[in-house]
């Protein structure tokens, strides 16, 4: 029989009691990740609804995938056009509705801008198009929308008419755009909550990059479309970023996540303590087992 008093018996009785130190300090680590989860569960429900309502607003990205160039819809003339007949270069899609006074004239604006300062040639590097995904617009609003925002490129050299298409259509042909893009948008009583995004096309209608926001670079829209015009596919930057915010349909911003990025930070915290309790007792337990042969 050992003795339960010899130097072995009492290293290997440490090493158990730090090892059972070590799982305590687990389980009260893992009730304070679900704790959270559950009281904001149960006290906070108005924020589970607002999170359903964001969920029927935003884009998944479909990234090399293309849209359906078959697609015909009205340009402002009202004359039928066919998608394929007008995406023959790099392509900057936006899509908005034009009875919008919130954040489609802001889109509209911002690529009204910088396209007016591009060193590019419209027609030759590059085309733009303007689809309405509420079926009630008509090619009337199509071109008064066309009017006010080629004005807005300012008095440089005129932007050509025929580059910058403002498309309507029927129901069955913007739900097979939208879900092309993977955009979701809701129905409001003012109008319609949305994200605000360009999508750039290649020459063959392959999705090539997702261009978040109201207000755009020169720089990104030029590499955008060089990347276009070779068919070679980008993700976002701003798509790191979106994982940290969330689109609010009511306010029409995104807003910062701070139960997303602190369960992350909090997750990736308990991982990195895990490796290291592991890793200290292993250490520990083969400098006992040294020890012990020693004896």
């Amino acid at each position: 029989m050992s003795n339960m008093n010899s130097p072995a018996a009492l290293k290997q009785t440490g090493y158990y009691r730090e090892s059972l130190k070590n799982l305590l300090l687990l389980s009260v680590l893992a009730m304070a990740l679900l704790l959270p989860a559950a009281s904001w569960a149960d006290d906070e429900p108005y924020k589970i609804d607002k999170a359903d309502k964001a969920d029927k607003v935003g884009v998944e990205e479909k990234l090399g995938q293309s849209i359906p160039l078959d697609i015909v819809m009205r340009d402002s003339h009202g004359t039928e056009v066919r998608l394929g007949d007008l995406i023959e270069r790099p392509t900057v899609l936006s899509l908005v509705y034009f009875e919008c006074r919130n954040m489609c004239p802001m889109i509209l604006a911002g690529k009204a801008r910088v396209f007016g300062k591009l060193d590019l040639t419209p027609g030759k590097d590059y085309s733009l198009i303007t689809v309405s995904f509420d079926e009630l617009d008509t090619p009337e609003t199509a071109a008064q929308a066309k009017k006010d925002y080629l004005n807005a490129m300012g008095e440089g050299k005129p932007f050509p008419e025929d580059q910058w298409r403002f498309l309507t259509g029927d129901a069955r042909a913007i739900s097979r755009l939208m879900e092309s893009v993977g955009m979701r948008v809701m129905r409001t009583d003012g109008g319609f909550s949305h994200v605000a995004v360009l999508v750039v096309l290649s020459p063959k209608g392959k999705i090539i990059r997702y261009i978040y926001g109201t207000t755009y670079l020169p720089f990104d829209l030029k590499m955008a479309l060089t990347e276009a015009e070779a068919g070679r596919v980008s993700i976002s930057a701003r798509r790191v970023l979106l994982y940290c915010f969330s689109y609010d349909p009511e306010g029409k911003r995104y807003v910062f996540n701070v139960i997303r990025v602190a369960g992350t930070v909090t997750s990736l915290s308990a991982i990195i303590f895990f490796i290291y309790l592991v890793r200290s007792s292993g250490k520990r337990r083969k400098e006992m087992g040294m020890d012990i042969d020693d004896e």
